[in-house]
């Protein structure tokens, strides 16, 4: 009889993943968007600040973080978050002439469709003069989030 408890035993603790025994409870990880502007990016200039792979209830807290630490002071002043997205990518684009308006921002399921985005709404803000010259600055994908979040 022991000699069956014991392996009862055992198999349930097989049917246990060691992971679930020691991992401490957290959060998803999230990204989040900020962006800060006075509506004049010739004059003031545009922040951003972007961040991927933080727990979910800091994503936006670091993102206006480092918004605000823009050398555009008026617009980096103004920072506030206008995404936040889990398993998913995001992209910024500037029109790369000084003292042109052209930038903007974007969430897609992959990088790919952020990418589109980001010079969609870059080129929207730069003009017709300026159309085509948006180039995608940065980006990345968040590897967060639960697995729906990811499909």
């Amino acid at each position: 009889m022991r000699y069956g408890a014991l392996v009862l035993m055992g198999l349930a603790a097989l049917a246990v993943p060691p992971a679930l025994l020691s991992a401490p409870a957290r959060s998803w990880a999230d990204g989040a968007v900020a962006v800060g502007h006075t509506g004049d990016v010739v004059k003031d200039g545009i922040a951003f600040g972007v961040v991927v792979n933080e727990p979910k209830d800091a994503a936006a807290e670091a993102a206006i973080r480092h918004c605000r630490t823009f050398k555009a002071r008026a617009a980096a002043e103004r920072c506030k978050v206008v995404a936040t997205f889990a398993g998913e990518c995001f992209a910024v684009a500037y029109d790369p002439k000084p003292g042109t308006p052209g930038a903007g921002w974007g969430v897609g399921a992959n990088q790919f469709l952020a990418n589109q985005k980001a010079i969609a709404m870059c080129e929207e803000t730069a003009g017709s003069a300026r159309r085509g010259q948006c180039q995608v600055e940065t980006g990345g994908c968040d590897a967060g989030g639960p697995p729906e979040a990811t499909k």
